[in-house]
């Protein structure tokens, strides 16, 4: 017992010893290597260790890079610390910015509530009511701030289900019954047969709740993937991409727009697919036979801020998907190429909820008693008031997500820079003997197991430019590859550790471990096989995948050769030069 205590004492202390072991037992590595692939294979292990085991939280593991890898020569501090600052990082905080406007007057639960009113109390349609809202504000809005937003919405229906079930109970005689009927064994009789169907009942409840809390988390992880801004992920891949493409003196073809026809499809799959799912791995569906019509309803969107924010959130929207649509001109035509990006109307919509009032003006000055008075504290009705302060964002800012995307963006640097992406992919070299969809596949694979235990945005940032890489060598185009492995670290459907929505949900109480794991998997496999069936048909198509564009130029160290106006079919490892000989 005294042993057992110990070593619960030492495990407890575990946040001061377990980050000083790590960096000890990697020490070898740099020690025996003195490479610039083994110093930066060393940070990255303890970084990524980090990461995994959370032993400091993720954002300050984010800020080792400043320190590990200038201290071991692989990278200075200036181009560290100007890799955590990139275009899709000032995108990313845009998005968060306008959330942050969404959830402060409350728009979010309008829409969503108004939601639930419209799809009525049917088990099935009130499962839709609640996934629908999840599925599309997670496109928008950060997958953890959707979730946490939603759960104290289903945690309200869940408890007015509940209560339904009890009023019914108590109809049948385990209250009032019972207390006219006490002195006689029928009483006792029909008190048991309630409390019998009273256990029954919340053992339909527990289904029920454990039905609507998974789709809530499982909706979200879905919703991510459609937009370019969704999920981490999918930001990380856009910079990893540009990045990658610089250096290849090409031009990223994935933006905001195109991305749409990549992961709204699969989006739209997986949904449909979870709402189904989720119907058949419940049985709790039948409670709902005692959820009297709740008569409660919700306005329509009608306050003024909440009608400017949501203008505000369309336009974004819009100019997102019209900045560069290539099948029409778009409007970043208007202005030099390569000059404006998704970033931009990303902060300019940000840097406007700061200035525009959040109430009526003609209602301010028809409020008014005195000129003076707009600027006074007269009445409440004349006081100018933005739409968003900084005080508000600086309170409900994910700063710790954009500091874990600026440490992925250096770690990726640090990788390519140092030669370990090379080195990780020369070494995987060996798939180059199997048909590339089945290598792309394989790879899916080991990105969605390994993203279960670890953050997505942590699995992204490891394995998308080692892929890329590998794509390189093997004389294909990296983002056959890259989008793969993007899209599969964010099927985290299996485990609580997964994903921070998984996690929100696992803390309602509702859920075991093994829930989760039972409900997920089948969605999981689904995905990987439509996010290849995908890869491989319109994918290909979208982005040219079945041949490496003439702008790839060959970067030593980074690429293989790569040759001008080349071809290389996807489905053989035969590459075509422009002379027909073949390489």
């Amino acid at each position: 017992m005294a042993i057992c205590g110990c070593l619960r004492k030492f495990w407890k202390a575990h946040t001061l010893w377990l980050p000083l072991l790590i960096p000890v037992l990697a020490a070898p590595l740099p020690l025996l290597g003195q490479t610039s692939v083994a110093k930066c294979g060393f940070c990255v292990i303890v970084i990524g260790v980090y990461w995994v085991t959370e032993v400091i939280p993720l954002a300050v593991t984010s800020l080792l890079p400043v320190v590990l890898f200038p201290v071991f020569g692989v990278m200075t501090a200036r181009d560290v610390c100007r890799a955590y600052v990139q275009d899709t990082l000032m995108l990313f905080l845009g998005s968060l910015i306008v959330a942050v406007a969404v959830e402060k007057w409350n728009l979010h639960k309008r829409l969503a509530l108004r939601t639930l009113t419209l799809v009525g109390t049917d088990a099935k349609w009130l499962l839709l009511g609640v996934m629908l809202p999840t599925w599309f504000l997670s496109m928008w809005m950060s997958n953890t701030a959707t979730t946490a937003m939603m759960m104290p919405i289903v945690t309200a229906i869940l408890l007015q289900v509940k209560e339904s079930q009890l009023q019914d109970v108590g109809a049948e005689g385990l209250d009032s019954n019972y207390l006219e009927m006490k002195e006689t064994m029928k009483a006792e009789m029909n008190q048991e047969s309630a409390i019998s169907n009273r256990a029954e009942k919340e053992k339909k409840f527990l289904g029920f709740a454990k039905t609507f809390s998974l789709a809530v988390a499982f909706s979200s992880n879905i919703g991510g993937m459609a937009t370019l801004t969704g999920t981490p992920p999918n930001v990380i891949f856009k910079g990893i991409a540009d990045s990658l493409y610089t250096k290849l003196d090409a031009n990223n073809p994935v933006d905001f727009a195109n991305w749409l026809i990549v992961g709204m499809p699969l989006a739209v799959i997986l949904f449909v697919f979870l709402w189904v799912w989720m119907q058949l791995y419940s049985e709790g569906f039948r409670c709902l036979q005692f959820w009297k019509k709740d008569s409660t309803s919700y306005e329509k969107v009608r306050t003024f801020p909440e009608i400017m924010v949501l203008i505000k959130f369309i336009v974004l929207a819009i100019l997102w998907v019209s900045r560069k649509p290539g099948f029409v001109p778009g409007w970043s035509d208007l202005f030099l190429p390569g000059y404006v990006g998704d970033s931009t109307p990303a902060i300019a919509i940000s840097i406007l909820l700061f200035v525009l009032p959040a109430k009526s003006p003609a209602k301010m000055w028809m409020s008014q008693t005195k000129p003076a008075d707009i600027f006074g504290d007269n009445d409440k009705d004349t006081v100018y008031e933005p739409l968003l302060d900084w005080a508000t964002v600086n309170r409900r800012m994910a700063w710790g997500v954009l500091l874990l995307m600026g440490g992925g963006f250096a770690m990726a640097e640090a990788c390519q820079v140092s030669g370990l992406s090379s080195w990780v992919s020369e070494n995987m070299e060996s798939l180059a003997s199997l048909p590339v969809w089945v290598t792309a596949l394989l790879l899916s694979v080991i990105v969605a197991g390994i993203t279960q235990v670890t953050s997505n945005a942590a699995t992204t940032t490891l394995f998308v430019p080692i892929v890329g890489d590998l794509a390189l060598k093997m004389g294909i185009h990296p983002l056959y590859f890259m989008i793969p492995c993007t899209i599969s670290s964010s099927l985290a459907f299996l485990l609580p550790v997964a994903t921070p929505p998984n996690a929100i949900v696992f803390a309602a109480g509702y859920l075991h471990v093994k829930d989760m794991v039972l409900a997920g998997l089948p969605i999981n496999i689904l995905a990987i096989i439509i996010l290849n069936l995908a890869l491989n048909s319109w994918v290909s198509t979208l982005y040219d995948l079945s041949s490496v564009s003439g702008g790839l130029l060959n970067s030593t160290g980074n690429a293989s050769i790569l040759y001008s106006n080349g071809y290389h079919n996807l489905f053989n490892t035969t590459v075509f030069p422009v002379n027909g000989s073949a390489y």
